[in-house]
């Protein structure tokens, strides 16, 4: 268990620099290019558009936390860590690693250029800061030690 959390925070550690990497490139985009809304969606439904996305996504990283990475972890724990169910949660944790920062780029450069502002762009990716900030792998044994 232990090789799997040093892995994941490995992996947790990478995605947040990715994060950061992208706010710094959009932040030298915005700077130098001028960004603007697309034509051929009609003004009036940009940003809606943009705020459906938004819900969407904390929707989706919910869903995301519970069933990729919550889930898989009660599984192990109900296992008694057996290797399997250890493999399982490394693999969807890995997933979850994965998807939480590049949906969230995905949906900030949507909404960066169906909006024409920065800020939402910024918005995605502290949301996904905030999710990988908040789930900490080095955190599952104490929880474990607490529901024994």
């Amino acid at each position: 268990m232990i090789h799997i959390k040093q892995g994941l925070m490995k992996r947790r550690k990478i995605t947040i620099g990715i994060l950061g990497i992208v706010a710094f490139i959009a932040l030298g985009i915005n700077h130098f290019f001028q960004v603007s809304p697309p034509s051929y969606i009609p003004a009036k439904w940009q940003m809606p558009i943009v705020y459906g996305l938004i819900v969407y996504k904390i929707i989706e990283l919910g869903l995301f936390y519970l069933f990729l990475y919550h889930r898989q972890y009660l599984k192990v724990v109900d296992n008694a860590f057996h290797t399997d169910a250890l493999q399982n949660f490394e693999k969807y944790a890995k997933k979850f690693f994965f998807l939480v920062p590049q949906g969230s780029i995905v949906f900030g450069i949507l909404s960066y250029k169906l909006s024409g502002s920065i800020y939402f762009l910024w918005l995605f990716l502290v949301i996904a800061l905030f999710v990988l900030w908040t789930v900490n792998p080095n955190k599952l044994e104490e929880s474990l030690s607490s529901n024994k």
